[in-house]
């Protein structure tokens, strides 16, 4: 269990630590990609938001990892075709 001395809360972040899960266990990740969604949760912050404000087609928020694709400058339709799968 984390210390809670910055003064997040810890139900929250419990929350958040479940989402990171099911994110890793249902989505394709890289190492890289898995470390930095994992940094960004254990800060305290909620997997369903990102820090570079960005928002897809529709005007809705990006998740952090959506997000963290498209500030690197690749999409996760490149990995289903790398992969040979149909997106």
């Amino acid at each position: 269990m984390h210390k809670f001395g910055n003064g997040r809360d810890p139900i929250g972040h419990q929350v958040n630590l479940e989402t990171m899960r099911e994110m890793e266990r249902s989505l394709l990740m890289n190492s890289y990609e898995r470390k930095s969604l994992r940094c960004w949760v254990y800060n305290g912050n909620d997997p369903e938001k990102n820090p570079w404000g960005y928002c897809d087609a529709d005007g809705w928020p990006m998740n952090y990892l959506e997000a963290y694709r498209y500030h690197k400058g690749y999409d996760y339709k490149i990995r289903h075709i790398i992969l040979g799968s149909k997106y």
